[in-house]
């Protein structure tokens, strides 16, 4: 495939603009490869999620003619119904709560990708970054560098498989601390410990911290590539942003 990238400026970085993919986000890409994986005569699709992972079950349930079912708290709700979210929207108030649901959900044969603690997902991820890389080196040869949100982790880690064995350096750029940033997740205080995703790999990818005064996915990703020294070397991964230029 051919991913969405561009540089805001000759010296910046160079950005994969996931806002421009069908369900304006990266998950897409994800889950699209995921379902591949998953037998048929799925009754439908449930996920805890307020942002980008229903909105990318929502494009697929639509493209499979599919039901979606998307558990998340009144923020999420009212998120996804501005974004155009076509299914069912079920307002939670705890985890557990979400996760029978969910659980119920899926013993009725509907596919429940467990994004929080499916490592099946990390692959899934592999492959369309290993896609990526190849487009990267040819297209842009300079970068050295790939930075992308920290949230269930699973792009993080399949993008450091990816990327690392080929000398490229992968940071996961998580929320300072006392801050949040949608989508995004700090590792030590918000995780299911062992059965998290992203706990198997938490000594092997880095991850790094935020500016604290950005409210926004897309700028605190560029200003940390700014920080750079050269930040034309750098890649950011922008989950669900689209570039500023038509």
């Amino acid at each position: 495939m051919r991913f969405p990238l561009s540089r805001l400026s000759p010296a910046g970085p160079v950005v994969l603009w996931g806002g421009e993919l069908p369900s304006g986000g990266l998950k897409y890409l994800t889950f699209s490869r995921y379902l591949e994986t998953v037998p048929e005569g799925m009754r439908g699709l449930v996920e805890l999620s307020g942002s980008s992972s229903s909105l990318a079950l929502d494009a697929l349930g639509r493209e499979r003619g599919l039901p979606v079912l998307a558990l998340t708290d009144t923020a999420g709700a009212a998120y996804l119904r501005g974004q155009g979210f076509g299914g069912e929207v079920r307002t939670v108030h705890l985890l557990s709560e979400a996760w029978e649901v969910a659980l119920g959900y899926e013993r009725q044969g509907w596919c429940w990708p467990r994004q929080l603690s499916n490592g099946a997902l990390i692959g899934c991820v592999e492959g369309w970054a290993t896609e990526l890389r190849d487009f990267v080196r040819d297209a842009f040869p300079s970068v050295r560098m790939v930075v992308s949100g920290f949230g269930t982790g699973a792009t993080v880690v399949g993008l450091h498989r990816a990327f690392t064995p080929l000398g490229y350096e992968v940071v996961g750029l998580q929320p300072a601390r006392g801050c949040s940033l949608p989508g995004w997740r700090r590792w030590l205080e918000q995780n299911l410990g062992e059965a998290d995703l992203f706990h198997p790999h938490r000594e092997e990818v880095v991850l790094e911290a935020a500016d604290a005064k950005h409210s926004d996915g897309l700028a605190a990703l560029l200003s940390y590539a700014r920080t750079e020294a050269r930040p034309e070397e750098v890649l950011i991964i922008a989950h669900n942003a689209r570039p500023p230029f038509g």
